[in-house]
């Protein structure tokens, strides 16, 4: 477990803790996935997503789920972050930043060198801020979903 650096005048930051592992109550999941306004997940698949992933990460204040996020891949030559969730009262606050480099620090960690996620355009910048790039002239990102099938 890591703990932030207390630097900036949020009193709550040297509280945070960052955990990096499965076991997490899929239904505390589904209440930070609901409060950002993400639409309704079974529970039973959250669970099977956060067993299937490569890494989980979830940021705490005292006893309470404040951040998630996770990745998939093979944990060798690729990895995505995915579902990426800050309880909006604690939003722009500096957590959604202590997350993502909690996790690319881990993921450096196991030397995967190339390391993606999706994004909507409005949060664009808050990723590049940690050396991750957009190139639509060389590669694009693109998706199937099941209602295409």
């Amino acid at each position: 477990m890591f703990k932030l650096r207390k630097n900036t005048e949020n009193a709550f930051l040297d509280k945070i803790r960052i955990k990096f592992s499965r076991d997490i109550a899929a239904d505390e999941v589904q209440k930070l996935y609901l409060s950002v306004g993400w639409q309704y997940r079974e529970v039973q698949d959250i669970k099977k997503s956060i067993e299937k992933s490569v890494l989980v990460a979830s940021v705490w204040l005292d006893e309470n789920l404040i951040g998630f996020a996770r990745a998939t891949g093979d944990g060798i030559y690729n990895a995505t972050i995915w579902d990426v969730a800050v309880k909006p009262s604690f939003q722009s606050r500096g957590v959604g930043s202590f997350l993502i480099k909690s996790m690319l620090t881990k993921l450096d960690s196991y030397g995967i060198p190339l390391i993606t996620l999706y994004t909507e355009c409005a949060k664009k910048n808050f990723y590049s801020k940690f050396g991750f790039e957009s190139n639509f002239n060389k590669i694009i990102g693109m998706y199937r979903s099941r209602k295409h099938i």
